[in-house]
């Protein structure tokens, strides 16, 4: 509502300032939301141009709402050794949450899109408990301290379950709905016979998983090793069919500690570690999937009449498939191979590390495709393709102290991506501004290429790319990706005596953002950035369309309103201090800690919407639709142990 609000109009007016329709919600007597930090005002609505989201404060005060809530966790264990070098443990984690909300509104009037007709009463509460149960028995053994083997198997089984209650009620044509319109009766309890009542809930159980795990490693006196991992992990049936439901996934892994070679013993003043490693391993994944997605589902298409000429005409409910299904879906799987080394140099404060990586994922899970066969239906999600992801990771740090109080560290890394998509099913995955189309990345902007402003006209031209000599949907290209070619960080700690500090900052490079905030159906609504240096008659070397401009459309969906992405952010500077043990232990405390921390609160980037971190994922990855921004937070805390 921010975003689409005109700066040409006040934020609040009183009567005379009221657009036509709402003088005459008024005189109906229908309400029309008042200021309530502005005695005797309304909040205002632009006299000319509407939007379908009108004035925040609006929607800020169009109802009496509340919500509340608490969460409860914790984690209980045990480990048992029976004999030496074998401990079994058993681990029980569980979070208990309870919320309810309550909602209370009245019919007003802003604009068509903005309104209600009702007085309305909801209420609802949840009660939620997840669990997870994990066991592990560790077997390790040593023969002449030069040969270490090590085994570990275990499982693990989590659940969700919820169970939840709500009720509502609504009134019309002069009934409020309630007994008494006073925030005293604004509950269901004081319904008036006439109100429609609705009451829904019961208990769900869902995201049942259970895995079995386990892992065999051996290493030579800890100069060369070797281990293997197993995975097998059930989804529930409400996530993937039965047939379907278990995912099997392997890995394995090599080192050389070279640094322990005697040939390099005049190396060891300089250099104390060196390793060399080498890896490869699946895992999978059914995060995007929701409950009974995959399932053939039928719904509700309204009523249709019967008998319409004889005395029997009535009407009954008719019904048809709503999705598709797809009863072949299965886990997505990623394989990765690393090859790597690590280092540490001068007295172990110096560290290196490097590695070069090939991420292949399997079978990738897509919503939103669209199969060709398929009329009217909402389709399924699909094992659609295979992405390939490449690049280098580098990490570099450096800790030492200066005498024996002050201590500091820096530490930065820094890692590249190429990703393409490989194989793509036969089904069609393109969007209106994304596409996942194999030889390019995924889920990359789709549109036409801008070449610029027509000096004459103030239209914006644009790239004929087949050569055919119009300007056509035909035409669109690739623009721009949402998915960063380089990530890095940076971390800065420093401690002296009782008092420490920490910077920690990340940024990306290489992504761009394609700019959806605006809208060519709202012509009144606009972003700065799309009318700072328009073309007008005065200024025909504008860089921006002129008002009303032809094909604004098209400008909207080219590479015109995509930028760079780019940015830095210090994500957070704390300042702490414990205090001394000898004043704590004095009250049976062994450790106080209090600090303060800056969250968030500054971002270098180039791009001009709010912040180029909270952009879309998936095949929205880069797409700013108007996304909230992450929040600044000054965070003060103290953390005690006794």
């Amino acid at each position: 509502a921010v975003l689409t609000s005109s700066p040409l109009f006040p934020v609040v007016c009183d009567y005379d300032g009221l657009t036509p329709s709402m003088k005459a919600a008024l005189d109906r007597g229908v309400k029309v939301i008042e200021a309530p930090e502005y005695p005797g005002k309304y909040w205002a609505l632009p006299l000319i141009g509407e939007t379908q989201s009108a004035n925040p404060f609006i929607q800020r005060d169009n109802n009496e709402s509340s919500s509340g809530g608490i969460s409860v966790r914790g984690v209980a264990y045990a480990n048992l050794t029976p004999f030496k070098g074998f401990t079994f443990t058993s681990r029980f984690g569980y979070r208990i949450a309870q919320s309810s909300s309550h909602s209370y509104s009245e019919p007003y009037y802003a604009n068509e899109f903005v309104k209600s007709t009702t007085y309305s009463i909801s209420a609802n509460a949840n009660t939620s408990y997840y669990y997870q149960w994990e066991n592990f028995a560790n077997w390790n053994m040593s023969i002449d301290r030069k040969h270490n083997l090590g085994v570990m198997v275990g499982s693990s089984f989590s659940e969700n379950r919820t169970f939840g209650v709500s009720g509502g009620t609504n009134g019309k044509d002069g009934d409020y709905g309630v007994k008494q319109d006073d925030p005293n009766f604004w509950y269901i309890a004081y319904a008036t016979p006439t109100a429609t009542k609705s009451v829904s809930g019961g208990e769900a159980r869902y995201i049942r998983k259970l895995g079995f795990f386990g892992r065999a490693s051996y290493d030579y006196q800890g100069k060369y090793l070797v281990q293997y991992n197993f995975r097998a992990d059930a989804a529930d049936s409400s996530i993937l069919p039965v047939d379907n439901s278990w995912g099997f996934f392997n890995g394995v892994s090599l080192g050389y500690t070279i640094s322990q070679e005697k040939f390099m013993e005049n190396t060891r003043d300089w250099l104390d570690f060196m390793k060399i490693r080498a890896s490869w391993g699946q895992n999978g994944s059914i995060a995007s999937l929701g409950n009974y997605m995959y399932a053939k589902t039928i719904a509700s298409t309204g009523n249709y009449p019967t008998n319409p000429n004889s005395s029997d005409f009535g009407y009954v409910g008719t019904y048809a498939p709503s999705s598709a299904g797809n009863n072949e879906l299965k886990w997505e799987t990623s394989e990765q191979t690393n090859i790597g080394i690590d280092m540490r140099f001068l007295d172990n404060r110096l560290s290196f590390t490097a590695d070069w990586f090939l991420k292949k994922t399997k079978d990738l899970i897509v919503t939103g495709a669209s199969p060709s066969f398929i009329n009217g239906l909402t389709a399924s999600p699909i094992n659609a393709g295979d992405i390939e992801n490449r690049g280098l990771e580098f990490e570099l740090g450096w800790q030492d102290h200066i005498g024996s109080d002050f201590k500091y560290g820096v530490r930065a890394n820094l890692s590249t991506l190429k990703n393409e998509v490989t194989y793509i099913h036969t089904f069609h995955v393109n969007g209106e501004v994304t596409r996942f189309e194999v030889g390019h990345p995924a889920w990359y902007f789709y549109g036409y290429k801008f070449k610029g402003i027509d000096a004459n006209t103030g239209n914006p031209e644009f790239y004929d790319v087949n050569g055919d000599g119009q300007v056509g949907p035909e035409d669109k290209t690739e623009i721009g990706k949402g998915m960063p070619t380089m990530n890095y960080g940076l971390t800065f700690n420093a401690s002296y005596k009782g008092i420490d500090f920490i910077v920690f900052g990340s940024g990306a490079a290489g992504n761009d953002i394609y700019c959806l905030i605006n809208r060519a159906d709202y012509p009144t609504n606009r972003l700065t950035e799309f009318t700072d240096d328009r073309w007008t008659e005065q200024n025909k070397q504008g860089t921006k369309p002129r008002a009303g401009a032809t094909d604004y459309d098209k400008y909207l969906m080219s590479d015109a309103v995509v930028y760079d992405g780019s940015y830095f952010k210090i994500k957070q500077i704390q300042l702490g201090y414990t205090l001394p043990k000898q004043w704590t232990k004095k009250i049976a405390i062994d450790n106080v800690r209090i600090y303060g921390s800056l969250e968030d609160y500054f971002c270098f980037t180039k791009y001009p919407g709010f912040d180029p971190e909270t952009t879309g994922t998936g095949s929205a990855m880069g797409l700013d639709k108007g996304v909230f921004p992450t929040s600044k937070k000054l965070v003060f805390g103290a953390s005690v142990s006794f």
